[in-house]
């Protein structure tokens, strides 16, 4: 996965920014530092003096333990990261299965395209390296990936957690984003952090909930994270997320030594492109010639093929950045796929949208004026076509020589959005004229959501 390569480099590095922080006297912890320091209660807990100690003038991302992590040395964490016999026993449960192997290979495979882009921002909020490691454990690296509960994405977040970083719709579920969930989890655990003064505390407040942790803290003074959890004060869940994260860390961090070859590849170094109309994704990848798996990879927050009417950015690889901007800008409305459909009997939004892909609000988008319960026969729309199929293929309508004989109509029928009589009358088995004067309609009269209709 390129661990290797990343190491050297941070070691190199490392004597170059002692001297730096040293020579600033202070840094920043990333975006954290926008909150006012009034806000954070002073919460002590026990720790290891040389750990506290380095980790005070020196940041995280290029701590002194960093410097014994190459090639050669023993495996070891970052001083962030205090280590007990379960994370040894977890660490070998590891190395004795291959199942559990061969899902971390899964994982840091899938990580491969974000992975540029999530190290840089650890580094850049400061937190430990192996933070890099995290989503191994909520999701192997995977943007569907659905908890039982609920929680989606790489960094696994609940829908009243996204919050301020993500929103989701019809459009999109930003909590698929790689961009925007890590941010949205780093500055998560760097909040945890700056009110916990300890990454096992804010990792256990990631898994369960910082007023959760923050009250068995305060309940019990003076004890670390190994102590609370040998007395069993927090979930099970978290007890065993904590080893379980260090021994993958471990693991991973040292991918050479496990016998795989490192990949000493750059990585794709992504950037976004503000988009005030829809795109379709296929056209784009075509016409840029961009492979379109690398465009759906980039923008798994989107629920279709297609972005949204206005405000999304887009995100490729900096290398196609150029021609992009270029298509975008000569290409205005010739970057979607359009089918123009000529309204005929029986024809409803909602067969259309079920056919051509996109859902009925962004039919009426594009089609300002056209209401569902008054679709006229002979109208021309504009539909976004989301689905690769052929033509629309009407229902047929049922004539008034085909029923053998009119049934008694003692059934009722509630209208939903997009019905027309035409749909209602082939869905009954009965004719339009009959279904209108059976409700004392005219053929051409509109109908409703939520109107009560008599049918067979």
């Amino acid at each position: 996965m390129g661990m290797g390569r990343h190491l050297l480099r941070r070691k190199a590095l490392s004597h170059f920014l002692l001297v730096f922080f040293l020579w600033e006297g202070w840094y920043c912890q990333g975006e954290q530092e926008r909150v006012p320091e009034h806000f954070f209660p002073a919460i002590t807990t026990r720790q290891d003096p040389k750990s506290a100690e380095r980790s005070q003038y020196i940041p995280l991302s290029y701590d002194i333990a960093s410097v014994r992590q190459y090639h050669g040395g023993p495996e070891v964490l970052s001083s962030a990261f205090s280590v007990e016999p379960v994370v040894e026993e977890n660490y070998k449960r590891i190395l004795g299965s291959a199942e559990d192997q061969f899902r971390i290979r899964i994982a840091l495979e899938r990580a491969k395209p974000y992975a540029p882009f999530i190290r840089k921002k650890i580094e850049e909020y400061r937190l430990p390296p192996e933070i890099f490691y995290l989503p191994i454990v909520e999701s192997l690296y995977n943007p569907f990936a659905r908890s039982p509960q609920g929680a989606l994405g790489i960094w696994q977040f609940m829908a009243d957690s996204m919050n301020p970083w993500m929103v989701r719709n019809e459009w999109v579920d930003e909590r698929r984003d790689f961009w925007k969930s890590t941010i949205g989890a780093l500055e998560k655990l760097s909040l945890n952090y700056r009110y916990t003064k300890d990454w096992l505390f804010a990792l256990a407040a990631y898994n369960c909930g910082l007023n959760r942790v923050l009250y068995v803290m305060q309940t019990n003074p003076g004890k670390d994270y190994w102590r609370i959890a040998e007395a069993r004060l927090l979930p099970r869940e978290t007890r065993a997320y904590i080893p379980r994260f260090l021994a993958v860390a471990r693991y991973a961090s040292y991918w050479g030594r496990k016998g795989f070859a490192l990949d000493w590849e750059e990585g794709i170094q992504w950037v976004r492109i503000d988009l005030s109309y829809p795109v379709d994704l296929r056209v784009l990848a075509k016409k840029a010639d961009i492979p379109l798996e690398t465009l759906l990879v980039g923008n798994r927050e989107l629920q279709f093929p297609i972005t949204p009417p206005k405000n999304y950015a887009l995100k490729v690889p900096k290398q196609y950045e150029e021609k992009v901007q270029a298509l975008l800008k000569d290409e205005k409305n010739r970057l979607l796929d359009f089918v123009v459909h000529t309204v005929g009997p029986g024809d409803t939004l909602y067969d259309l949208s079920h056919h051509f892909g996109p859902p009925l609000s962004m039919i009426l988008d594009y089609n300002p004026g056209v209401r569902p319960e008054t679709l006229q026969i002979g109208t021309k729309l504009l539909i976004p076509k989301l689905k690769d199929v052929g033509p629309f293929q009407r229902l047929i309508v049922v004539s008034s020589q085909e029923v053998p004989s009119p049934k008694p109509f003692s059934n009722i029928y509630i209208v939903q959005a997009g019905d027309s009589l035409w749909s209602i009358a082939q869905i009954h088995r009965t004719t339009v004229d009959l279904l209108a004067r059976e409700n004392n309609l005219r053929m051409e009269d509109p109908i409703h959501p939520g109107t009560t209709l008599k049918v067979p």
